[in-house]
């Protein structure tokens, strides 16, 4: 860069955030000059299955990237039990002390904790906290957020009004991986493999084959590929500019599960875009785009998809889930020997021998390497783009290989070669050498962040013969090697005729490096605060405290109250009559409800004691959020309940006064969340469904009395919501007319069970294939402290609601639980093992 490039004319460059699974990452991500990476330890954070860093070796690598001048990200961004507390506030603790520069939390309890023990540590608002409102941002800014991860649904027009109305800093991913489902709010691993999404062990079951099924019938392949819930790649090099001009601080690239050299181009790619960008106002060139996209295409791919930040509606990639690489182009003829299969092909991309290449088969995808390339009857050892060779590979590949099956290029080794050779980051610094007769040799280093001076023992000599001349000397400070600099500038002051050997000055570069080394890494350490989980009192050294978890759990016989979500008028009233004490209903239903032929009825309903709340939407963008807000003041003034399962519905309510139930959608995993949604007003808070029994007593004991004041709420029956997405699945059958009004359609997995799909608005929601019943294990429910057992009755009709309900109230009253008339598929959840 010249010295010019520095003066951004048109903005200040956003944050590029880097990735880091493990050390040769970070690596990865310093070569790609990345102004921070994130990163997770152990089993704490969202990517179980990245390598992680073990918790001693945190500090080295925190250290080698403020070596570097990059920051380092904690991403802690999973909701935390009961029994983890602890051993969460001691991760952030070291990290704490190590000088780690910001945490990133999805957990509110634990953001609150750590919001009040450490003030001066950066907390960022995972977008596992699906915030997508600015009621939403000024909800995790009051919980001590300094910054929002937004959700990837948003728009580059509502990020702009975000970014322009809030007050703290927004992060947005810009590139890698999406998920199908609005991120914190996915179950579909966790119910088909007991390891959840929301925990960092998804086993992506979005990338599986599934049969779209409409009353049975499997719908035609032409509409909806192989698979029709798997994500394309996020990559918005194309329209950049946009999102850089909204005044976004960080942009995030995902992948701490991909490679390193994935990590370097495209930090490099998007680092050298947005400082285009502010320096002069303008996106990077399509012929540069087209080439970044190649090189970051070889790397990672499944299709790239601009996403709904920049307008797409449908951000799936249907035709095949896994990376496959480029189109090559398709197999013409094939040849075959006993030692190799040739593939004659029409290049579509430039390859070269050794390079990796995946055909798609009938059967399925298949990987091999290219042994060597014959071009025009001589083997060469590279191809350019619209030559015709012909790829030989292993035979025993060839085998399943069909003319016109599509080739992809998925492994280029030279590009590979070129990215690992890249040199790490290094930051400039100013050098001052005072070399004066007679006095010791002294050095000034200073960089942007800390100056140090080192005094050697050396007393410098009047030359005999040849005499030290400073150029000499400012060639030996130069010489830095792979410590973390170059050279800025160097100034000399000195005498004439003076002598220092070539080994002083080497010596005493190497000391002043070192020393500066070591003030710009302690600028960064803190002093240890030992939080204790209880409340986050600071823990007394030789003393052992006492959690309310460590007190013995009384149970006791306590009436179970039960509760109900019902869709419609005719079924409130139905649950009312079965005996339901709390009812749930959408808060779109709260017009028909106060009408004067319901409104009657109504009051007779609360005269004898029966809650109703109405149920907020999952998702409410701030357009959404304003005729949300007049329901929920009408719903305020009639002095009812609204229940909220995102951060901004639930600040409207605190901001409202309205009482509130926090829901299940919250991830409400410890009793630390669960007070701070009951100090903000909550009258009920609905525990996750992804916590087994004994978490669950867990977070009861903690409550200790406190919970005898509060509702804790827990799903009994129903079939569970897996997701929630943006992306609208149903739209190509709606647009030919194929879907009638009231067809039944789910998607069916190669196992034949059947995930129902509905739609609502232009969202698509995922339901379990099977039903949640808890009716043979009330007795553990209530051994468990609940006071509330909710029923999910949405989607059934009056006389399954009537029919369920009866059954729970008989079982809670001790009798025999009355079977039900229907048939399902059923299942006791996760409440006798739980989740990874």
């Amino acid at each position: 860069m010249t010295a010019s490039d520095n003066i951004y004319k048109y903005c200040q460059p956003p944050e590029i955030l880097a990735p880091a699974g493990d050390t040769e990452a970070l690596l990865g991500a310093i070569k790609g000059a990345a102004d921070a990476v994130y990163l997770g330890v152990e089993d704490f954070n969202a990517r179980k299955g990245a390598k992680n860093f073990r918790l001693d070796e945190l500090e080295e690598a925190i250290d080698l990237a403020h070596s570097r001048g990059v920051k380092v990200f904690l991403a802690l961004n999973i909701p935390v039990k009961q029994k983890e507390l602890q051993n969460a506030l001691d991760v952030v603790d070291k990290a704490y002390s190590y000088g780690i520069d910001a945490i990133i939390i999805e957990d509110l309890g634990l953001m609150k904790m750590l919001s009040s023990t450490y003030p001066d540590l950066p907390l960022h608002a995972s977008t596992q906290m699906t915030i997508h409102n600015l009621e939403g941002v000024a909800f995790a800014e009051e919980a001590g957020a300094s910054r929002v991860i937004l959700s990837r649904e948003l728009t580059v027009e509502q990020v702009k009004d975000i970014v322009d109305r809030s007050n703290i800093d927004i992060e947005l991913f810009v590139h890698g991986a999406l998920c199908y489902s609005y991120s914190g709010r996915c179950l579909f691993s966790s119910f088909l493999s007991d390891r959840s999404a929301n925990r960092g062990a998804c086993t992506q079951p979005c990338r599986r084959q599934y049969h779209l099924m409409i009353d049975g019938e499997e719908a035609g392949r032409g509409l909806i590929g192989e698979y029709p819930i798997s994500c394309a790649e996020l990559c918005t090099l194309p329209e950049l500019a946009s999102i850089v001009r909204t005044g976004i601080k960080s942009l995030k690239i995902e992948g701490r599960m991909k490679k390193p050299e994935y990590v370097t181009a495209s930090s490099e790619a998007y680092k050298t875009a947005v400082e285009r960008i502010c320096r002069t106002g303008s996106n990077l060139s399509s012929q540069e785009i087209e080439a970044y996209e190649t090189d970051l295409a070889k790397l990672f791919y499944r299709g790239f998809t601009k996403g709904f930040v920049l307008g797409q509606k449908d951000v799936t990639h249907q035709k095949y889930s896994s990376s496959y690489g480029l189109t090559l182009g398709r197999v013409k003829e094939i040849s075959r020997s006993k030692h190799h299969a040739g593939l004659k092909i029409k290049l579509l991309q430039d390859i070269n021998d050794k390079d990796g290449i995946g055909i798609l088969t009938s059967m399925r995808m298949l990987g091999c390497r290219v042994d060597f390339i014959t071009s025009g009857g001589e083997r060469v050892e590279k191809a350019s783009k619209g030559e015709e060779v012909i790829l030989e590979i292993s035979p025993k590949t060839g085998k399943a290989v069909r003319p016109q099956d599509e080739v992809f290029l998925s492994t280029d080794n030279r590009l590979i070669d070129n990215i690992r050779k890249k040199k790490l980051r290094t930051i400039p610094i100013v050098i001052r050498v005072f070399a004066r007769l007679g006095e010791k040799l002294r050095i000034e280093m200073e960089e942007n962040r800390n100056s140090v001076s080192f005094t050697d023992d050396f007393v410098v000599l009047e030359a005999i013969s040849s005499p030290t001349t400073g150029e000499q000397i400012s060639r030996a400070m130069e010489k830095l090697g792979d410590t973390p600099y170059h050279p800025g500038s160097v100034e000399v002051v000195s005498d004439e005729n003076i002598f220092i050997p070539v080994g002083v000055l080497t010596n005493a570069r190497r000391q002043a490096v070192s020393l500066l080394q070591e003030a710009v890494l302690m600028s960064y350490k803190r002093e240890r605060k030992q939080p204790a989980a209880d409340g986050c009192a600071i823990r007394e050294p030789g003393k052992q405290n006492i959690k309310p978890a460590d007190i013995a759990f009384a149970k006791t016989r306590k009436r179970l109250l039960l509760s109900a979500d019902v869709s419609s008028t005719e079924s409130l009233f139905a649950a009312v009559n079965a005996g339901a004490d709390i009812i749930y209903i959408p808060i779109e239903m709260f017009s028909e409800l106060t009408e004067a032929q319901n409104s009657l009825h109504i009051g007779e309903i609360r005269a004898k004691g029966t809650e109703i709340v109405f149920v907020t939407p999952q998702v409410a963008f701030d357009h959404e959020l304003e005729a949300l807000k007049k329901l929920m003041e009408d719903v305020h003034r009639a002095k009812f309940t609204v229940a909220c399962s995102n951060p901004g519905t639930v600040r409207v309510a605190v901001q409202m006064g309205i009482s509130f139930v926090a829901q299940r959608e919250l991830n409400i995993f410890n009793n630390e969340t669960a007070s701070a949604y009951f100090e903000s007003g909550a009258r009920r808070v609905t525990l996750s469904t992804e916590l087994n029994l004994e978490e669950i007593k867990d977070i009861s004991s903690a409550a200790g009395k406190e919970g005898e004041q509060h509702q804790l709420e827990l799903l009994a029956y129903g079939r569970e919501l897996l997701l929630i997405t943006e992306n609208d699945l149903l739209k190509p059958l709606v647009d030919r007319k194929i879907l009638e009004q009231g067809s039944n359609v789910s998607l069916e997995d190669n196992k034949g069970e059947n995930f129902p799909v509905k739609r609502t608005g232009r969202r698509t929601l995922i339901y379990h294939s099977k039903v949640l019943d808890m009716r043979e294990h009330l007795e553990s429910l209530r051994d468990s402290g609940i006071g509330v057992l909710r029923l999910y009755l949405s989607m059934n009709s009056k006389k399954e609601i009537r029919e369920t309900i009866r059954a729970y109230r008989s079982g809670l009253e001790g009798k025999s639980c009355r079977p039900l008339s229907r048939s399902e598929y059923t299942t006791q959840g996760h409440y006798f093992d739980g989740v990874l």
